[in-house]
């Protein structure tokens, strides 16, 4: 977008003031800013106005054509007085101070529709009189009802769901505007719509005296706004050019009659009145029937309308480098239709376009949407007079330079920019808009990108980790004899952390890794499988299916199947896909993966190949006699200890509080849990007999980073802080030991995490 990045000057120090600004002509303080200002502005707000004429024009001889040609007349004022409604009211409310709407051929085409077939069903029953003001009150109810959608749209902020739409779709909606524009711009200049097969029609030479200079014209515009600097170059650039012309016809003795018969000036059809296109009540006699039945049509002109809103605005704030409220905008082209439809207006939004024309020239201000609706509004009542002096080769020069940039930027640059799956939706979005239309180039765009997201997506790896039990153990603190058999069974209990939306290209993956790992033969065999969906955001129906093989594979091959943080949503669509522990299959399904594992653990300690170690005297002087090496030394530090009876449930240590001692667990068990911000509560881990819990924070004399909650009845033995320093004073070789127990037990557990960590890593 090299031009719209060179269009520093007059731009960049100007918009800052726009941009807070929700209403009113705000524009840059000091007398030079202002007079550029006003400058910039008329000149962008005079031609973006005489472009919006001829845009309405065009609009209203698509919109009666056939049959209904006739009344193109009353088309141009229900076109004009749509796009003097909606320049007007987007100039006061849009988000982006430079936003031109108008009435636009995307909905246009399907008013057109509406009236032809309304026109053919009311042929021969109905007055010509009647038609007309049926078809023109149907016009209007269509475009204010499209109204009421968009502002309903706005209202309840959906205009976030245009963030969904990939980058490579809004580079091609780019790329095929500009190709419309193009083309649009060759058929003003020469006078007539280019079709495959006219185009034999651009090598005539009345036509080639017409459309090169447009493109020496558009030239000069890109190579003036590729070296900016100047924010009038433009503005003098069509001055000459204007000048210029009427010269060379001023030379040549060629009459403004023989310019518009030629056509190198515009011819308005001149009539008394255009607009109202009535002036009685048109209610009496307007056949309803025919009107409700074009409904459907009118339900299609309001997604067509509320798709090119979304993308016509977030195609102008990527251009512009301006943010865009697109929920703002919604509101405002609501509004914007639901007025102009009082009148009979067609309904239109957001003008690409004339808004990057604006841009370009300089003038990104809430003042020329208004200067837009002045100049249709004086066209609206004086007719042709105003376009009798305007070549249109200017115009359709002004229309190839936007099309051209933005065919140059979406085509050309993002080239070098974009990788090529991704350009290659860009070129099939242009074909087919420039082939078949609009609505189906985008629709096969967005078809496309998520195909290929789909793909993509289904190259990421469904299984975050896998990992053993002889790496990765539940929070249970255990003997070491046990954990030392743990250790050695460890492989027969497999954890796959899932992660995700499971769908029909990743459910395949973990069907096939699952299927492919227990037919490895690793020994020991493997018993336990655990699917961790804590990571997992979703799934399909072809997921469920999926998960549904795998419960049929670990019962072939007599392993546990075994869920955990199953979200509620998912549970329900496994359960009615036949996934579940109902459903006669090895499930087991816990609320969390360490409770899981805890279980898992126990089926193993169980088994009748583990001998567990003969009874050992777990009381506390059992306990520091291990600890310290003799029941003397045990002796002693007993009598610096506190014991404590607890009930269930009782708390033993709260989060957050000053850390002042540590416990020793003689009987029963405690749970450490982080109470998070939600107030839930998470189990860390669960300590038994044997165990002290509150060393950490005791030794870094911190807060406590956790609760410690009992999970039975249960006694411990508190050592105080002053009881450590009274006891380090005393029997100073009995705290040594003691510290160099506490020391051994964190070094395992730091051993213990690292070999977590490493296997987590691989």
């Amino acid at each position: 977008m090299s031009e719209t990045q060179d269009q520093g000057t007059g731009v960049s120090q100007q918009q800052g003031t726009e941009e807070g600004a929700a209403a009113g002509l705000n524009h840059p303080t000091g007398g030079a800013y202002n007079f550029r200002y006003l400058l910039s502005s008329l000149v962008a707000g005079i031609v973006c106005g005489l472009l919006a004429v001829v845009f309405s024009i065009s609009d209203a001889a698509l919109l009666f054509s056939g049959a209904l040609s006739h009344y193109v007349t009353i088309g141009i004022g229900l076109c004009l007085f749509s796009t003097i409604i909606l320049a007007g009211i987007t100039a006061f409310g849009s988000s982006y101070p430079g936003m031109i709407s108008l009435s636009q051929e995307v909905t246009v085409v399907t008013l057109a529709v509406i009236a032809a077939s309304m026109h053919t069903a009311m042929s021969g029953v109905r007055s010509e009189q009647e038609i007309l003001l049926t078809i023109v009150v149907a016009i209007g109810l269509a475009t204010s009802f499209t109204g009421l959608c968009l502002l309903a749209l706005g209202i309840f902020r959906l205009g976030r769901f245009v963030r969904f739409i990939p980058y490579s779709v809004i580079g091609g909606f780019l790329a095929g505007m500009g190709w419309l524009i193009v083309h649009a711009a060759l058929g003003v200049i020469i006078g007539e719509t280019l079709t495959p097969d006219s185009l034999h029609v651009l090598v005539d030479p009345a036509n080639l005296a017409k459309w090169v200079p447009a493109i020496l014209f558009a030239c000069t515009l890109w190579a003036i706004a590729h070296r900016g600097g100047n924010i009038f170059a433009l503005p003098v650039a069509i001055c000459a050019a204007m000048v210029l012309f009427h010269l060379a016809a001023w030379f040549q003795d060629v009459p403004l009659h023989q310019l518009q018969a030629e056509g190198w000036l515009f011819e308005l059809p001149d009539q008394s009145r255009i607009w109202p296109p009535f002036s009685s009540n048109p209610f009496d006699s307007v056949d309803w029937g025919v009107i409700w039945a074009e409904v459907p049509k009118i339900m299609t002109m309001v997604l067509v309308t509320a798709a090119s809103v979304l993308l016509a605005s977030s195609s102008i704030e990527l251009a512009v480098r301006h943010d865009v409220d697109l929920d703002r905008e919604f509101q405002t082209a609501g509004v914007a239709n639901l007025l102009a439809g009082l009148g009979g207006g067609a309904a239109g939004f957001q003008g690409l376009g004339l808004s990057l024309l604006a841009h370009k020239l300089g003038a990104p201000y809430r003042l020329v949407g208004f200067i837009v609706a002045a100049v249709c509004t004086v066209t609206l009542i004086y007719g042709s007079s105003l376009l009798a002096y305007m070549p249109i080769p200017l115009f359709g020069g002004l229309l190839l330079w936007i099309g051209i940039s933005l065919l140059y930027d979406w085509l050309v640059d993002a080239f070098f920019k974009m990788p090529r799956r991704e350009y290659l939706i860009i070129l099939l979005i242009v074909l087919v808009i420039s082939t078949v239309g609009f609505l189906e180039g985008v629709t096969v765009g967005l078809i496309s990108a998520i195909v290929l997201f789909a793909l993509d997506y289904s190259r990421v790896q469904v299984v975050k980790y896998a990992v053993t039990a002889d790496e990765f153990h539940s929070s249970v603190e255990r003997p070491n004899e046990d954990r030392q058999f743990l250790n050695s069974r460890g492989k027969e209990i497999l954890i796959l952390r899932l992660q995700g939306f499971v769908f029909f290209g990743t459910a395949h993956t973990l069907q096939r890794f699952v299927r492919t790992r227990l037919r490895e033969g690793v020994e020991p065999k493997l018993r336990f499988l655990l699917l961790d969906t804590r990571s997992v955001t979703g799934l399909d129906s072809s997921a469920v299916l999926s998960f549904v093989k795998i419960g049929q594979i670990a019962e072939r091959s007599g392993v546990t199947l075994i869920t955990t943080n199953l979200p509620p949503a998912i549970q329900g669509s496994l359960a009615e896909g036949g996934f579940g522990p109902e459903s006669g299959l090895p499930i087991q399904s816990f609320d969390d993966l360490d409770r899981a594992l805890e279980w898992c653990e126990e089926r193993l300690l169980d088994d009748s190949t583990h001998k567990r170690p003969p009874a050992r005297d777990d009381s506390i002087k059992g306990q520091l006699s291990r600890a310290l090496g003799g029941r003397k030394a045990s002796q002693t530090m007993m009598s610096y200890l506190e014991k404590i009876e607890l009930e269930p449930n009782a708390t033993l240590i709260r989060q957050g509080e000053e850390s002042r001692d540590l416990f020793f667990v003689e009987h029963g068990k405690v749970g450490v849990q982080i109470e998070a911000p939600d107030g839930t509560r998470i189990r860390v881990s669960t300590m038994g007999v044997g165990t002290i819990v509150g060393e950490l924070a005791f030794y870094l004399d911190q807060h406590r980073s956790a609760s410690v909650v009992t999970e039975s009845e249960t006694i411990v033995w508190r050592l105080s802080r002053d009881s450590l320093a009274k006891m380090t004073a005393e029997a100073p070789d009995i705290a040594s030991s003691f510290h160099e127990h506490l020391i051994r037990i964190l070094a395992e557990r730091l051993i213990q995490t690292t070999r977590l960590v490493r296997s987590l890593s691989d």
